[in-house]
């Protein structure tokens, strides 16, 4: 049904845009795949939009059971992969003027993409995202979000527990998404909703981050060796060097194929240069094999500048951590408190809750004889 069979065209302007609000709810968060770079979730999308035709018809509320005959945005969840389960329920509601909203609520079962953008991982802070968009063109139909129904995260529901910590605040973008690239006149009207995951980075600190610092500092246990050894000392290092090499291709199986650097990286990256500046000093050493004082007195230069080097670097990189990746994390926690806190203040206590039921209650038994008297 068009906007032309639903307005009559004597009393809607030619540019009337039809307004369908959308909520969001995430039902239950399942498995965040950052590999494939994509999350299963059971989703509740509600929305609504006016129906004119029926207003003042209120003995027309309740459900439908043939939405065939009344007009429909034409919804569909635009980052779903793959087949997904959907189950509708269609409404007819009327708010205090008697105007008539139609009421749908989706229950979307299935897997999301979403693009992981991974340079603070594995301190990273991910957005899980639905977007709802129109089959309509933006000029007929424009979707935005529903001010009235709050979206919502199921914290309890979450699958991915072990590895990821739930926010419990939501956002909201409304956008527009380009259909046809040739022709950008052709765009969609849709609503973006996404709430939030934090990484738990305790794992590939103590199995990655830790493994790769030992084996790091254990190049300096090279300079043991007699310095007239240099096959020696350079065997050693190799083996450390090789066995950080073949513990980065293990690591870098857990990722997607980026093209740009993530914290994880940078510190074995920088790990692996040092351990290359111990094994060039054990070949260059050699060639001050004609004055001995002078080499055993460099060889304690380099040493001790080495080893500041690498802790200083240790030492940074976190205080980098700190003040960038995890103040990410602080600002999300923050906002789940302003969230948290937000829907304190709309929601009656339990007493509150209880005196209106009583005093409903009270009104219902004393309303016959207040009519009869």
């Amino acid at each position: 049904m068009s906007l032309r069979q639903r307005f009559p065209l004597e009393t809607v302007p030619s540019n009337k845009i039809i307004k369908v609000q959308v909520c969001v709810q995430f039902f239950k968060v399942g498995e965040i795949d950052t590999l494939k770079e994509q999350y299963t979730a059971d989703v509740i999308v509600r929305s609504r939009w006016r129906e004119p035709s029926l207003d003042g018809q209120l003995s027309e509320g309740g459900d439908i059971t043939d939405v065939r005959k009344y007009w429909n945005p034409k919804l569909y969840i635009e980052n779903s992969y793959g087949d997904h389960k959907e189950m509708f329920r269609y409404r007819l509601v009327f708010n205090d003027k008697g105007e008539a909203y139609m009421t749908e609520k989706r229950t979307v079962k299935g897997t999301f993409m979403e693009n992981l953008e991974l340079d603070d991982f594995p301190f990273d802070v991910q957005d899980l995202t639905v977007t709802v968009a129109s089959e309509f063109p933006y000029t007929d139909v424009e979707v935005v979000e529903d001010l009235e129904n709050h979206h919502m995260v199921n914290k309890q529901s979450f699958v991915d527990e072990q590895e990821w910590h739930l926010y419990s605040h939501t956002e909201c973008i409304q956008r527009e998404l380009t259909i046809d690239q040739f022709d950008p006149s052709v765009r969609r009207s849709a609503v973006s909703v996404k709430c939030r995951a934090a990484r738990r980075p305790g794992y590939f600190v103590w199995n990655i981050f830790m493994i790769t610092f030992l084996i790091c500092t254990l190049s300096f246990a090279t300079f043991s060796v007699d310095k007239w050894l240099p096959q020696n000392r350079l065997q050693l290092s190799f083996t450390l060097v090789l066995t950080a090499v073949a513990f980065k291709s293990v690591v870098n199986q857990s990722l997607p194929r980026i093209s740009y650097l993530t914290y994880m990286d940078k510190y074995l990256l920088a790990s692996m240069f040092m351990m290359s500046a111990v094994c060039t000093w054990h070949g260059v050493v050699t060639t001050l094999e004609g004055n001995k004082p002078l080499a055993n007195f460099i060889e304690y230069i380099v040493l001790g500048c080495l080893a500041a080097i690498y802790v200083v670097y240790n030492i940074g990189f976190c205080i980098l951590i700190y003040v960038f990746p995890c103040k990410k994390r602080r600002i999300m926690a923050q906002k789940d408190v302003e969230h948290n806190k937000l829907r304190r203040e709309h929601t009656p206590s339990q007493p509150a809750l209880r005196r209106m039921l009583t005093l409903t209650k009270t009104i219902s038994a004393d309303l016959p004889g207040l009519i009869n008297s």
